[in-house]
């Protein structure tokens, strides 16, 4: 009979994997940010070069068609680094956006966590000896045989844990 596949010893957690996304893709968010803005400093550069160079031209060479078809030229690379500038700033919004998804899925992450813990808290059979040495109380009020008491159902655990969440949000 084959044995079943090995479970790594330490395997990450989906809500730990989410968050660990999130912090990867905003890291690859700056460099592209980053190479974004070189990009943008180049086009912004090519415009200033372009109208100096206009200038330059219509100083010095005396009016001609030639001139006239250089100018429009030049005139054309000004509004292509202008579209290019307006596509950049199109990419940031884009940027922005997708930020907003990164703190997203960081939330869901962190909001799995608390569901998690709260859910083995009050899932799990909870070893009283371990927390605590017993009262003679405690030892004289149990009844023999009983077994400890579990949710057994793990929705209600769950609205309750939000219920619970969503009333400590409505305080002042």
């Amino acid at each position: 009979m084959p044995n079943p596949p090995s479970k790594p010893e330490h395997q990450q957690a989906i809500p730990d994997q989410l968050i660990q996304i999130a912090h990867e893709q905003e890291g690859g968010a700056e460099r592209v940010i980053s190479q974004i803005e070189v990009a943008q400093n180049s086009l912004e550069e090519i415009q200033n070069l372009t109208r100096e160079c206009q200038e330059i031209i219509s100083r010095i060479v005396p009016p001609s068609p030639e001139l006239e078809e250089l100018i429009q030229k030049l005139e054309d690379i000004t509004t292509h680094a202008d579209n290019g500038i307006y596509n950049i700033q199109g990419v940031y919004d884009l940027f922005q956006y997708q930020d907003i998804v990164r703190q997203k899925l960081e939330k869901v992450g962190h909001r799995l966590i608390d569901v998690s813990e709260y859910i083995l808290k009050n899932l799990s059979p909870v070893d009283e000896a371990t927390l605590h040495a017993p009262s003679g109380k405690d030892i004289l009020e149990r009844k023999a045989q009983e077994a400890d008491q579990v949710k057994d159902d793990t929705d209600s655990v769950v609205a309750e844990f939000f219920s619970k969440l969503r009333a400590s949000k409505q305080l002042p």
